[in-house]
C-alpha cells in the first residue's frame, strides 16, 4: 500500500482516537433515511470500502473534515448540522419552514468540508486526482440545487460521469455553489 495512505490512516486513527472509525466492506451504508458511502458524527466515522481505493479514501478524508469542522467551528457547524437533519425531515415528506435557508446551510457545510478535504489530500500527498476530486465535489455540492427543486436526494451527482466531468476542475466559489448557473444545473436529470 502507498506509504502516504498508511501514514495518513495512522495519523487519523491517533487524531480521532475518541471517535469510533468503522470501515464497512459494502458499496453503500445506511444513514438516517438514505444510503451513502460515508458519514460522520461527533462519535463515529463510518465508510463504505467496497469501492475503488481512491474513492473511499476521498470519502474518509471528507468525513474527517466534518469532524474537524465540529471541533474548530463548533457553533457554526452545529447550526449547519441541524440543517442536515431538517433537510432529511423535509425529504421524508414532512413540513419544514424556510427550506431554502436549510439547503443553503447544508451547501455551506459541504462546500467548507470539500475545501478542507482538498487541503488535507494535498498536505498528506494522498494518491487522489485533485482535479477529478474537485469535479466530483462540485457535482455533489451543486446537486443540492437539484435536491431542493425535486425534493429528492440527489444520489447520482458525483457518480454520473456526464455530470461530474462537466464540472470545473477547481472547487467553485461559495456563491457559485449557493447560486449555480444554469449551465451547471441543466445537466442534472430526474
Amino acid at each position: 500500500m502507498n506509504p502516504h495512505i498508511v501514514a495518513f490512516l495512522g495519523k487519523s486513527i491517533l487524531k480521532y482516537r475518541g471517535i469510533k472509525i468503522t470501515f464497512v466492506p459494502k458499496e453503500r451504508i445506511k444513514c438516517m433515511n438514505s444510503e451513502t458511502v460515508g458519514w460522520a458524527t461527533d462519535t463515529e466515522i463510518r465508510i463504505a470500502t467496497k469501492l475503488p481505493l481512491e474513492d473511499w479514501l476521498g470519502v474518509f478524508v471528507h468525513e474527517t473534515c466534518h469532524v474537524d469542522q465540529s471541533t474548530q467551528r463548533k457553533k457554526w457547524h452545529s447550526v449547519r448540522e441541524d440543517a442536515v437533519g431538517s433537510m432529511d425531515t423535509w425529504l421524508s415528506g414532512k413540513q419544514v419552514n424556510y427550506v431554502d435557508d436549510v439547503i443553503r446551510k447544508v451547501v455551506e457545510l459541504e462546500w467548507d468540508c470539500e475545501k478542507r478535504s482538498l487541503r488535507k489530500i494535498i498536505a498528506n500527498k494522498l494518491p487522489i486526482d485533485i482535479e477529478e476530486y474537485s469535479q466530483k465535489a462540485n457535482a455533489y455540492i451543486i446537486g443540492y440545487n437539484w435536491t431542493y427543486n425535486c425534493r429528492k436526494w440527489c444520489k447520482f451527482s458525483y457518480n454520473s460521469p456526464d455530470i461530474w466531468k462537466a464540472m470545473p476542475k477547481k472547487i467553485v466559489p461559495l456563491q457559485t455553489a449557493l447560486y449555480p448557473p444554469t449551465k451547471l444545473t441543466d445537466m442534472y436529470y430526474d
